[in-house]
């Protein structure tokens, strides 16, 4: 049976730590749940480095050594056929991957930001239509929506009010049982829950920023964060009511 989120809550809850796990992955930037539920994948954005298949516990499990990105700042997996999508926040690119690291394709994401830096860094692949979800960090913040083909479907600028105001888009997690997207921002230390039309739901605050990666199990109630600064797994309950 589908678990049950809280709604339309105007004020911030505090999550409940569970533990942290150090991780011996440089700058991990990116989190999704392989498709099995067994454990995380994650990604360094580190120039030259990989695809991590990490344990709940942090433990590195598989390196996919056949893909070095450029600077790899999202990951997704698509379950319906079982391969990993990740961003690359300079090239402008999400790129489709075998779960070996075997690159399948590229596909080019239009944003106007001048600044390198300020490029893609989230990515999340809707299972039920199959579309896929993308992330502009900042200048502009912006949400781009792509259909099966590929084709931008939907383009739009996320600037929300307080308290759901988010200074950068850091990572994106698409929970398809409930229909939400959870945005997690780097800059202003939360995380956002909002519908698929963008309407903000509820948030959390977070105790350091750097948080860049985000994965929700609802079927185990476990929320799980990358910091990028100090490379390290967290894991909260994940809010019921």
């Amino acid at each position: 049976m589908t678990k049950s989120l809280p709604i339309d809550d105007d004020e911030p809850t505090e999550l409940v730590l569970i533990a942290d796990y150090q991780l011996q992955i440089n700058d991990p930037s990116g989190l999704t749940i392989d498709m099995s539920g067994d454990f995380l994948w994650t990604v360094s954005d580190d120039p030259g480095q990989h695809v991590y298949a990490i344990s709940f516990t942090g433990q590195i499990l598989d390196v996919l050594t056949n893909y070095a990105g450029d600077d790899l700042e999202g990951i997704t997996m698509n379950p319906n056929d079982g391969t990993l999508w990740v961003a690359e926040e300079r090239l402008r690119q999400i790129i489709q991957l075998t779960t070996e690291g075997i690159e399948l394709q590229r596909i080019n994401v239009p944003v106007e930001s001048n600044n390198p830096n300020d490029g893609l860094e989230g990515i999340a692949w809707n299972p039920l239509n199959n579309h896929v979800y993308v992330l502009n960090e900042k200048n502009p913040r912006k949400f781009i929506e792509f259909d099966t083909e590929f084709n931008v479907v939907r383009s739009v600028e996320v600037n929300l009010e307080a308290p759901y105001f988010m200074g950068d888009l850091a990572g994106l997690f698409f929970v398809h049982q409930t229909g939400e997207l959870w945005f997690v921002s780097d800059d202003s230390k939360k995380i956002v829950v909002t519908d698929l039309d963008i309407n903000p739901l509820r948030t959390y605050p977070l105790p350091l920023d750097k948080f860049e990666g985000i994965a929700v199990d609802i079927e185990n109630e476990r929320l799980y964060l990358v910091n990028d600064r100090i490379n390290r797994l967290f894991v909260y309950e994940l809010p019921t009511d």
